[in-house]
């Protein structure tokens, strides 16, 4: 048996001060104030600090720096597990050829089921059928749609089990890849895409739950010249998402605002709520130094990605510093941005029977932050997790 004591514990009803801990075998068993610990126990003490559920990012490309699932996933799943991530999604791009796409898949399935990355808890999809003109080299392998001999081929690659699955509506045009997904029971995701009202309502009635970073590759279906046909307001794809309840939307919270500004933030936090916004970092790879960018480049910045065509190409985030930077933006409590951070996206992708929240029977996964909302510890399905 195992035991927290002294923690400041983000429960799902709430914070528990003086809280202990209990869990055993990878598992936890207990959690409450007063709690009898038995003997022979090993006892971590927590000194007040939070304890709170461990990160579950739905949305990551790779380690900010060299690594990519496509090339290193063993590389890239322990970077994110140092960070508090002990659940995640191997997201592959949308910029590989079909015969690619298909053979980097299988590499990453394969060291899934070796075992190999064990806080992994599915490949997931980002595109590739997305509106070619959404998105950084969205045009390296453009697809007319969704064709059944690719996905098909995809879904089998996976045994079918996919963390989520993007699309663009518009190109899905007669449905039946949207309908695919609800019949597998696949989380669909709307993402990288033009599509109007109806077009995304469209998707939505098929099953979509999950808009793909949301405020992020999404335009318009009127084009740039929409103001010609809407005035001042456009019917943007994001507008679209945000008045329907059922999505769940990813957030890339970076420390500058630039992927979604403060103040769209803080309206997707209003009008969600944190049981309808996932906290994701969008990490990917980086090919230069920030530091060799003066302050006003925006390159300088530590959790930002351009690639080498100057286009803003997902983070260098990692779980724990989207966290303090999305409670800075938005003045979120500790405990709403748990649930964005862990529960909500656990839940979105269907693995919230297992984690995301401090429950007995689920996964004894924490991650231990001090006042300052820094990351002092990670524990990962029982065990501590070299720092």
């Amino acid at each position: 048996m195992n035991a927290i004591i002294n923690a400041k514990a983000v429960l799902p009803g709430g914070v528990l001060d003086n809280a202990a801990i209990l869990h055993e075998n990878g598992r936890i068993v207990a959690v409450g104030k007063d709690l009898e610990i038995p003997a022979g126990t090993e006892v971590l003490d927590a000194k007040g600090m939070w304890v709170g559920p461990g990160f579950v990012d739905i949305h990551v490309h790779g380690d900010g720096g060299d690594w990519c699932w496509e090339e290193k996933p063993e590389m890239v799943a322990p970077h994110h597990l140092r960070h508090g991530t002990t659940t995640m999604v191997a997201t592959i791009a949308y910029w590989w050829t079909p015969e690619e796409l298909l053979a980097r898949t299988k590499n990453i399935q394969e060291k899934i089921d070796k075992g190999l990355l064990p806080n992994v808890y599915a490949v997931a999809f980002e595109g590739p059928f997305i509106n070619p003109k959404r998105g950084a080299n969205s045009d390296a392998a453009p697809r007319s749609g969704p064709e059944a001999d690719e996905y098909l081929a995809l879904y089998e690659a996976t045994h079918g089990k996919i963390g989520q699955w993007m699309y663009a509506p518009e190109m899905d045009v007669d449905g039946s890849f949207g309908d695919f997904l609800r019949e597998k029971n696949i989380p669909a995701a709307i993402g990288h895409t033009n599509a109007s009202p109806a077009q995304v309502r469209g998707a939505v009635d098929r099953g979509a739950a999950i808009t793909t970073h949301l405020f992020d590759a999404m335009g318009c279906c009127h084009g740039n010249d929409s103001w010609k046909y809407t005035g001042t307001i456009q019917e943007s794809v994001a507008a679209s998402c945000l008045v329907c309840p059922e999505l769940t939307y990813e957030i890339i919270p970076d420390s500058r605002g630039v992927h979604v500004k403060p103040t769209d933030m803080r309206l997707a936090y209003i009008v969600g709520g944190p049981d309808r916004i996932a906290i994701i970092t969008d990490s990917t790879t980086c090919n230069y130094d920030p530091a060799d960018y003066p302050a006003d480049d925006l390159r300088s910045t530590v959790d930002l990605n351009y690639n080498e065509r100057g286009q803003l190409c997902g983070s260098r985030l990692t779980m724990d510093l989207a966290f303090v930077n999305f409670m800075k933006h938005t003045g979120a409590s500790v405990s709403d941005t748990f649930r964005m951070a862990a529960t909500t996206p656990a839940r979105a992708i269907g693995a919230d029977k297992e984690v995301g929240s401090i429950v007995p029977g689920k996964w004894a996964n924490f991650v231990l932050l001090d006042e300052d909302f820094k990351l002092q510890q990670v524990i990962f399905r029982g065990d501590l997790v070299a720092r």
